[in-house]
């Protein structure tokens, strides 16, 4: 069962509205019926048909119970990784769970020091903070420096984190909200902070597949010598596929690196969704035109965007992401006094993520969703324009 077809961006993002509106899942739903939601990540596509394939013959063998071997979605994913980065991955190297925030959670818990701290860089995944309070950590937050050019890694300030007793590092990479795909010289280079210290790294990389055509993705794993001794990688399809409810979590660890003995992959595998492993397996070996299609949509997004803002929303700027399907914009330098997210609700009738959910250095920011076809994205930003600027 092979997506030989290539469907057209044209024909995945052509819902209506009201389609849209019926369904349960939360972007939608959760609004009032006179909102357009340009808000939490999940994007308003069609399903790969592989992966509505398989679950249709699921229903059909009435299909629905523990999951079982996990083979076939090792290869699916080792297949995809070695592909598309140049990743080798040993499939006993690879365990499946509920999703990346259970792994993260289990992984925190078991390495954090005795002052129970996990180092973040906000503006950072706003559910980052969520998975640290569930995990009995607190934050230690080194802000990535120059946000509005993209974001980097403060070297200095993530050393006097380490230095002071900090044990574990949660990367997000590719970065969200930022849309930031870190180089490899980077990556490196945090990688010898987190070695000198005896430091674990725990990189989130679910927004993987979605990097833009002409952009390098560099998997923490395949960083150097120092990452594969520190780090520990996530990864999901659920996020870059468009199917967050159906649970499956990947972690991926290296023959040299960290790994809890206690976390025995042939239990945590049970944890998770069955129909979030039959879906990732058709995901990775199957839906490879399909997310194609996705990501160059949304690189083509990024660049319309930047038209749509400077036309509608003068005054207010964003760094054009590398991956997925998410925009930080910045209210910084305009006369807007109060939460972007708050004001626009209120004004023009648009969702969108509030930048302080992404930490304090978000104040001032709000992110915003391009995961959508561009007659809605155009609509979103005109009527954000009829509210610009502030009276």
């Amino acid at each position: 069962m092979t997506d030989t077809a290539h469907p057209t961006a044209a024909h995945l993002f052509d819902l209506s509205d009201n389609q849209l509106r019926a369904r349960a899942s939360l972007k939608w739903s959760t609004v009032e019926p006179d909102v357009l939601p340009a808000w939490v990540a999940e994007m308003d596509v069609m399903l790969a048909s592989p992966i509505i394939d398989t679950l249709q013959n699921a229903l059909l063998r009435h299909d629905a119970g523990y999951p079982g071997e996990s083979d076939d979605v090792v290869q699916a994913f080792t297949s995809f990784a070695h592909d598309r980065w140049d990743w080798h991955i040993e499939p006993d190297h690879i365990s499946f769970h509920v999703d990346a925030a259970t792994a993260a959670s289990k992984l925190m818990r078991h390495y954090a020091g005795p002052d129970r701290s996990v180092l973040i860089m906000p503006p950072v995944y706003n559910r980052f903070y969520d998975w640290l309070a569930g995990s009995g950590v607190k934050p230690v937050e080194v802000p990535l420096t120059d946000v509005p050019n993209g974001g980097f890694f403060d070297l200095d300030g993530i050393e006097a984190g380490l230095n002071a007793g900090t044990k574990v590092i949660l990367l997000c990479n590719p970065h969200n909200p930022l849309g930031r795909v870190f180089s490899q010289h980077e990556l490196s280079e945090l990688a010898e902070l987190a070695h000198r210290y005896d430091a674990v790294v725990l990189s989130d990389e679910i927004h993987a597949p979605m990097v833009y055509q002409g952009v390098e993705f560099t998997p923490w794993l395949t960083v150097s010598d120092a990452a594969r001794n520190t780090g520990i990688a996530l990864h999901t399809a659920t996020k870059s596929w468009n199917f967050a409810g159906l649970k499956c979590g990947i972690a991926i660890r290296s023959a040299t690196g960290p790994w809890p003995a206690e976390l025995d992959p042939t239990m945590t595998r049970t944890d998770t969704g069955f129909w979030g492993l039959l879906a990732t397996e058709a995901s990775f070996r199957d839906s490879r035109p399909w997310i194609d299609t996705v990501r160059a949509h949304f690189q083509e997004q990024t660049q319309h965007l930047t038209k749509l803002v400077a036309e509608h929303l003068p005054g207010v700027t964003f760094h054009p992401p590398q991956a997925s399907f998410l925009a930080w914009l910045n209210f910084r330098d305009t006369e807007l006094t109060e939460e972007p997210a708050d004001y626009f609700l209120r004004e023009a009738r648009v969702a969108l993520s509030p930048g302080v959910n992404f930490g304090d250095a978000g104040r001032g920011y709000a992110r915003l969703n391009m995961g959508t076809s561009t007659e809605r994205l155009e609509r979103i930003i005109a009527a954000m324009g009829v509210a610009w600027p502030p009276r």
